[in-house]
């Protein structure tokens, strides 16, 4: 979804994610708990200045966004406590590009067309199951992006144990720089490899 938004050129800047780690603290850009060790932020927010129009604040509390977003996997709700700043972060921001960009989120990510299948099964007769995680595993930025809308609206991130977590996983090793693969240079064609001489004894 940033990708999307860049690629339009309308975006001036973006300030955070920001975290309210509770009622007496102030904003900050990292998140430490005063109190409790295992606590998370109460809130997070962007600010997306889009070019033409005045900066804009998108906030979003951490229990109402996960109901939400239907997020009742217990795992995931484990592993979102464990990287509130790297995936709560992601959230405030992607959430941010929805609200202030909605026009360049709907052209990029279109819902997929309602196709009536060639044959329709007997009555009786059961579907075979979606394999998300495989979908999840082998989809690109873009396609991922669609596909978490996709689950989401199928009731997928509820019924599904650790899809949620699977896509988000993805999510992050998409953004991070480090998961490319390194480019490798070809060796000239037509030059003989260099054998090792061996030592002498």
């Amino acid at each position: 979804m940033r990708a999307a938004v860049q690629a339009s050129g309308q975006l001036e800047g973006i300030e955070g994610p920001l975290f309210l780690a509770d009622n007496e603290s102030e904003w900050l850009p990292y998140f430490i708990s005063r109190y409790d060790p295992a606590a998370h932020p109460l809130m997070a927010k962007v600010i997306v200045t889009r070019r033409g129009q005045k900066p804009r604040e998108v906030v979003i509390s951490w229990d109402e966004y996960a109901e939400d977003l239907e997020l009742n996997d217990p795992a995931w709700a484990e592993k979102r406590k464990q990287k509130p700043m790297s995936i709560f972060g992601a959230e405030v921001e992607r959430h941010g590009y929805k609200v202030v960009f909605a026009d360049v989120v709907a052209a990029a990510f279109p819902p997929e067309p309602f196709r009536v299948p060639d044959e329709v099964p007997a009555a009786g007769w059961d579907l075979p199951a979606r394999d998300w995680f495989a979908e999840v595993k082998a989809a690109d930025a873009q396609k991922l992006n669609a596909l978490y809308d996709e689950a989401r609206e199928a009731g997928a991130l509820a019924k599904v144990d650790g899809l949620q977590a699977a896509i988000m996983d993805r999510m992050l090793t998409l953004g991070d720089p480090r998961s490319a693969p390194k480019p490798t240079a070809p060796r000239p064609q037509g030059q003989p490899r260099r054998r090792r001489s061996k030592p002498k004894s």
